[in-house]
């Protein structure tokens, strides 16, 4: 277990923070997604995990015990567009990945055939996608027991994709529940089949923190009349309008907080409940922030 208390951080010379009294708790052996818009704080607090960057404020504890930067460097791998491999070689690279004692030869040799990945020459002569992949590589042949990727799926085109998601699910499945896996991603859609629970970020908070398969159904589309919609909303005091769309005489009116008993009435009503992808609830979760 993972537990993030108050972290906050602002980096010199920015007015907002990129962490902004954050709390959060990871479920051992889990695959957590992390997901917002640019800025919101995703690759400052993956890098906070791992040991990257230290907080202004807050505490981060391993099994319950407060965690010390050389604790969450042993414990926590971030996996990213790391500028410091840019610079070196992928066998310079795979060097040093291999002293970490979880190190995984057989793995890594597989991932690396899969996906066609060679060991000769300069990273930083390497395009983005084919950098991303050896990055990810080294990260999951690492077995550290937290695991943290930023944008993994950045530059890569959808069948590398496709594989990397399926190679980030067989490692969590084959370590027993002995391996957290935290992703960070714009790419929204990518992770909905990929990822347990989701954490939504916006300007270093977090908006929501659910089951991956709830964030579909924590935001509504109703879909009529936009003064009968108002009508029926007016007397729930936890729904919130997310978004209003014109659509000619009708309106599009995406709420949260929303309970059976109103999409019941709703429906009574002759008003249309339209659901949302999960990319789409992502958005308006976010719209509300604007």
């Amino acid at each position: 277990m993972i537990r993030i208390d108050s972290l906050s951080h602002a980096y010199p010379g920015q007015h907002s923070k990129a962490l902004n009294d954050l709390s959060l708790e990871l479920r051992a052996g889990s695959i957590t997604g992390v997901i917002g818009p640019n800025g919101s704080g995703k690759t400052t607090l993956l890098k906070t995990i791992g040991g990257r960057i230290s907080p202004d404020s807050g505490t981060i504890l391993l099994e319950g015990e407060a965690a010390t930067r050389e604790d969450l460097v042993a414990h926590c791998l971030y996996a990213g567009d790391d500028r410091d491999l840019q610079s070196t070689t992928a066998k310079n690279a795979l060097r040093y990945a291999r002293l970490r004692p979880t190190w995984d030869e057989t793995a890594f040799a597989r991932l690396i055939d899969r996906f066609a990945l060679s060991l000769k020459g300069s990273l930083g002569r390497r395009s983005l996608g084919q950098r991303s992949a050896f990055t990810s590589c080294l990260a999951l042949a690492a077995g550290a027991p937290i695991t943290l990727l930023d944008e993994p799926f950045a530059n890569l085109d959808v069948p590398t994709r496709l594989a990397l998601a399926e190679e980030i699910i067989a490692v969590s499945a084959q370590s027993d529940g002995e391996r957290t896996i935290l992703i960070s991603s714009h790419l929204v859609s990518e992770l909905e089949s990929l990822i347990e629970r989701v954490v939504v970020l916006d300007r270093g908070r977090i908006l929501s923190a659910m089951p991956a398969e709830e964030l579909r159904s924590a935001v509504l589309a109703l879909v009529g009349d936009p003064q009968a919609i108002r009508e029926l909303l007016r007397a729930e005091a936890e729904v919130q309008i997310l978004e209003e769309r014109p659509l000619g005489r009708l309106a599009e009116l995406r709420i949260t907080g929303h309970s059976r008993a109103l999409v019941d009435a709703a429906r009574a009503r002759g008003i249309e409940i339209q659901p949302l992808s999960f990319q789409d609830a992502f958005v308006s979760l976010i719209s509300k922030e604007k």
